[in-house]
């Protein structure tokens, strides 16, 4: 008769052993959604990276805009990224805009910013590091204004001493090169800001390449 209570002793000690293990486990479980959502540690991630991406991008878009401009970047349903713009009154007052309704300046702004905004996350998180960066007409539907600052932005990106919110080395992602892709008009405008100059020439039916205006590579 004892050994039959002990057992049942023991039953019960196992059964309050397991109650107190369930407990916690509830417990660190609320603690976790508590943190990091309901979605999970995911989610939590996720939107980690998209508000660098939005601090990063809006570092670029500060400089293209003179500060006349704000991308906000959230995650959505189903983890989808969602884009909203704002445009900085004369007053100083933010006023929201859809980005289909922006002007194709200011659209070319926000999109290079971002361009510019993922290459740095992606070789300060993603250790995808280049030494060149390469630009295919980035000044499209840009004024005057707006090819000079986008000329000014590129010299501060590998620049030792640029003054910009952006560490040297092209923000800190290691650029040394800035391939940049130009119709000779708007090269014209901020060709201060290049080192050098190369064109590409049609003679005779053949493309060739005059570089520094000075030697010409055949085809």
């Amino acid at each position: 008769q004892c050994t039959e209570v002990e057992r049942i002793d023991d039953n019960i000690s196992g059964l309050k052993h397991d109650k107190d293990a369930l407990t916690n486990e509830v417990k660190f479980t609320a603690l976790i959604v508590d943190v990091f959502g309901t979605k999970g540690v995911q989610a939590f991630v996720l939107q980690n990276v998209i508000q660098a991406l939005q601090y990063r991008t809006q570092t670029y878009l500060n400089e293209l805009s003179d500060g006349s401009l704000q991308l906000r970047l959230e995650v959505g349903t189903n983890d989808s990224i969602v884009k909203k713009s704002a445009v900085r009154d004369p007053d100083g007052t933010w006023r929201n805009r859809p980005l289909s309704s922006l002007s194709g300046g200011q659209w070319r702004r926000i999109s290079l910013s971002l361009s510019l905004g993922f290459s740095h996350l992606a070789s300060t998180r993603g250790k995808f590091r280049s030494s060149l960066l390469v630009l295919d007409e980035p000044l499209t539907h840009l004024d005057s204004a707006g090819r000079a600052s986008v000329g000014k932005l590129l010299r501060k990106m590998i620049s030792s001493n640029s003054g910009l919110d952006v560490p040297r080395d092209g923000g800190g992602i290691g650029l040394s090169t800035i391939l940049v892709i130009l119709q000779d008009i708007a090269a014209e405008e901020i060709e201060e800001c290049f080192d050098c100059i190369d064109e590409v020439v049609k003679l005779n039916g053949e493309s060739v390449v005059v570089v520094d205006e000075g030697d010409i590579l055949t085809p």
